[in-house]
């Protein structure tokens, strides 16, 4: 997937397309393969060239969403903001974005193709290099992980490297702290299928403030 043909990413984008306006106008249980590929103008067995199966088609469509998220930090996270500051507010965007479609960030950070999230997005801006991108360093090395715990450790230990937490082991007790409790939020969140996207955030940004405290130096 290194080297990928013009034709190649133009196929996917065909398919791509079609799968996510069909989740948009009617719903992800009509997406299906022969109802993509229709829509896409080819055979089903045509798509099975490009993805490894559904579930990694529709995976690509849900980066949309990520690219939402990324936009948003872009453009409401400043070069000059606090390492402290900076952790708190991303994971805000972060939380805000999740419970607004809480289903598709489940799959893009636990699902069985999230551990390819990373190789997936470069693949993306491939098929549509339009999509926003960054000079913010630090955003970059965030959003260039694959595994959601190393992800958030990036700016956790920008606060560590700056003085805000005492050592490497309570930084990393935070960064845990912090990622669990979005795990268990999210599954509340889904479960109980709330629609407060407020609510579950202040939710998160009380519990986050609490975990911060416990490591602060």
């Amino acid at each position: 997937m290194n080297s990928l043909s013009i034709k190649r990413l133009r196929m996917m984008a065909y398919f791509i397309t079609a799968a996510d306006q069909i989740i948009q106008e009617e719903g992800i249980e009509k997406a299906t393969i022969r109802n993509i590929a229709k829509k896409a103008g080819y055979n089903g067995a045509t798509i099975y060239n490009y993805f490894n199966d559904w579930e990694h088609l529709i995976f690509f469509t849900k980066i949309s969403n990520l690219e939402v998220y990324k936009t948003r930090l872009y453009k409401e996270i400043p070069d000059d903001l606090s390492p402290l500051d900076e952790l708190k507010n991303v994971f805000r965007i972060f939380v805000e974005e999740t419970f607004k479609n809480p289903n598709d960030f489940y799959d893009l950070f636990f699902s069985r193709y999230s551990l390819q999230l990373n190789e997936t997005v470069t693949l993306y801006h491939k098929i549509f290099p339009d999509r926003l991108k960054t000079e913010n360093k630090r955003l970059i090395a965030m959003l260039s992980e694959n595994d959601i715990y190393k992800r958030n450790m990036a700016l956790v230990d920008n606060c560590l490297e700056n003085g805000y937490f005492s050592d490497q082991e309570t930084a990393e007790k935070i960064n845990d702290l912090m990622i669990l409790t979005y795990s268990g939020l999210l599954n509340r969140y889904r479960e109980t299928e709330s629609k407060d996207v407020q609510l579950y955030t202040n939710k998160f940004m009380e519990y986050l403030d609490m975990i911060i405290k416990l490591g602060l130096s």
